[in-house]
Order: C-alpha cells, then sequence, then structure tokens
C-alpha cells in the first residue's frame, strides 16, 4: 500500500453553492432594507419654519383679521388741497341721513325719530313767484330755500305764474294709500310703474316736490317740463334740484319718466350729476371711487368749488374747519363734500 509522504495539509472551511445562496439572499434584503429606509426620508417634506413674530389669525372668509394686519388709519390727515381733516366716527345713523340717500323700491327710507318737527310748511314760507296746492306741502327747510330760489329765478326770466306745487313730503301711511288708490284706478302694472312703493318712496326724505300748471281759469294740466317750464328742467340743478325719473333711466330707478318730479342733492352734486347725465342710482356709484386715500372730486359750480370725498361705513375724514356737509348714501357710506372757494 502506497503512503502518502510529505507533510499533512490543514483541514479548511468547506462553502458549498447553499451557503453562497444564503449568503447573497441576505445581502439582498439588508440592501433592500436600506433603500427604503432612504426613499421615506426622502419623501418627508421639511416642516415650515415657525416665525413665532406672527399674530396672523385668518378668517372664515380667508381675510387676515389680525393685529398684524393693515395699520389703523391716523387720526388726523390733510387733503392735497390743504384741507386738516380728523378722523371721525360719526354713528350708524349718519349713512342713513343728509342730501344724497337713495331711495327707490330697494333702498327703503330710514325715518328719523324728529322728521315731523324739522318740516316747513311751503305755503307759510314760499315766495309770489308760484302756486302750492294746500298747507299740507311740507320741506325741509334747504329745500325749500332753494324752491324759493329756483322759482324766483323762473319768474324773473320771464316765466309765468302758474307752477303749482302739488306734492312734497309724504308719509309712509300717505304712500300706501297713493299706491293702492293708483293700483285700484290704473291696474297695478300702471302703479308699479309710476308710483313708488311705500318706503320706496323719495318723498319721505322732504326733499321732493312734485309741480303742475295752475292756469288762471281754476283749470289744472300736467306739467311736461316743455315750453316757457323747460328752463326749469334745464336749469333746476343750478338750485340744488336734479330731474329725478328721465327717459331711459327706467331699468335704474324703477320709476317711468316724471318730468314733475324734482329731487333736492345739494348745488354741486346736482351740477356733477347733470353734467355726466347720471341719476342718482348712477352717482351714488360714481362716487365711490373718490376715497380720501384717492383723487377726490373736485365740482366747479356758479356757487364755488368743491372737493369731495367718499368714505365707507361710519368713519370718515371730516375737515376741522369751514364750509362743509355730510350725507350718507342711505346704502353703504357717507359723502364728505366741502366747500374750497
Amino acid at each position: 500500500m502506497q503512503r502518502y509522504q510529505g507533510r499533512r495539509r490543514k483541514r479548511g472551511v468547506y462553502i458549498g453553492p447553499a451557503h453562497i445562496l444564503l449568503l447573497l439572499l441576505v445581502v439582498a434584503i439588508v440592501g433592500l432594507g436600506l433603500f427604503m429606509l432612504s426613499r421615506a426620508g426622502g419623501d418627508k417634506k421639511p416642516e415650515p419654519p415657525v416665525d413665532n413674530d406672527s399674530t396672523q389669525t385668518p378668517s372664515a372668509d380667508g381675510k387676515d383679521n389680525s393685529s398684524g394686519g393693515s395699520d389703523p388709519l391716523p387720526g388726523s390727515l390733510t387733503t392735497t388741497s390743504g384741507i386738516p381733516c380728523t378722523l371721525t366716527d360719526l354713528g350708524a345713523d349718519a349713512v342713513y341721513t343728509g342730501d344724497l340717500v337713495l331711495v327707490n323700491n330697494w333702498t327703503f327710507f330710514h325715518f328719523p325719530a324728529d322728521q315731523e318737527q324739522q318740516l316747513r310748511c311751503v305755503l307759510d314760507n314760499k315766495t309770489g313767484s308760484y302756486f302750492v296746492k294746500d298747507s299740507t306741502v311740507n320741506l325741509l327747510p334747504h329745500a325749500l330755500d332753494a324752491l324759493n330760489a329756483m322759482m324766483d329765478a323762473f319768474h324773473a326770466q320771464g316765466g309765468s305764474k302758474s307752477v303749482n306745487v302739488v306734492a312734497g313730503h309724504r308719509t309712509e301711511e300717505f304712500q300706501q294709500h297713493l299706491f293702492d288708490q293708483s293700483a285700484e284706478r290704473n291696474g297695478l302694472e300702471h302703479a308699479e310703474k309710476y308710483v313708488a312703493k311705500p318706503g320706496g318712496s323719495e318723498h319721505h326724505t322732504g326733499l321732493v316736490v312734485d309741480f303742475s300748471i295752475l292756469h288762471s281759469d281754476g283749470s289744472s294740466e300736467e306739467y311736461k317740463g316743455a315750453g316757457e317750464y323747460a328752463w326749469i328742467n334745464e336749469n333746476c340743478q343750478n338750485y340744488g334740484y336734479v330731474v329725478r325719473y328721465e327717459t331711459g333711466k327706467e331699468d335704474l330707478t324703477g320709476i317711468w319718466d316724471e318730468p314733475w318730479h324734482f329731487r333736492y342733492i345739494g348745488i354741486p352734486h346736482a351740477v356733477e350729476a347733470a353734467a355726466r347725465d347720471l341719476c342718482l342710482e348712477e352717482y351714488i356709484d360714481y362716487l365711490k371711487q373718490f376715497t380720501f386715500d384717492k383723487d377726490h372730486l373736485t365740482i366747479q359750480c356758479g356757487d364755488g368749488t368743491y372737493e369731495v370725498w367718499y368714505a365707507q361705513g361710519t368713519q370718515a375724514y371730516i375737515p376741522d374747519s369751514g364750509e362743509y356737509t355730510v350725507s350718507g348714501n342711505n346704502v353703504d357710506g357717507v359723502v364728505v363734500t366741502c366747500k374750497v372757494q
């Protein structure tokens, strides 16, 4: 038997195919785990930085109602024409009172508690240039003064003394009576065209007159603003009045053409509205672009030069001195009218 000669070999570790397969499987599992871990970390969005100085608290409508919003309005400012003004809270009633209040069938008048005490009887305070139906016709004092000035000017330029003021201030109850009476006599459709609803009549303001023609023989005629009376309709703005309801504006005013119906809104605004051919609904919207922080409206008329601005709500910059008026629009804010010169 042949004997193996030489040094004896050490026994090595045997690695078979099964061991290699197991090792590859372990490596694959570990690699997959690392890959998934890295993906999870990479997809996570970073948290936004926290601004500890911010106090914003958005409201349900998405607006910022927080202390981090706009700064409060300064208490005093000066207009570009040099009028010092102070920010003033005028109170809730300010929106609903004044010569520019809009009243129609969808914007009802807010009746002041003391209105009856403010009214004046036209018959007792008129000049000799026109007639008045009776002592039930009443107006606010400044509207009555303007009516007297307008009718005196009409008479002075050659107009006859034949205009008869047949209507002024009306209560809500009396307006209901007129509406029902018109509907009964002429039908509901006619009443809705020519008679305002109770609460929606401009006559509630005490700033409106209706004219008719009274002839020397005692007969009456509808006032049409034509012939010699065209002067009144063409010049009424110079006395603060406008022809409130005209052809072509029915969809805006809700009332058909009424050349006999005159509304007082003040000289500068009547002149501006007439020059731009705007009914009161249009004019109220037109004024809203002239806020205090933007360009103001300048109105030049025979009565002087006026600066006008609008403020939404009840806070407005009011001149510290001088001649000015503040009127609500009966919708959403007030209009300040300041005489510059």
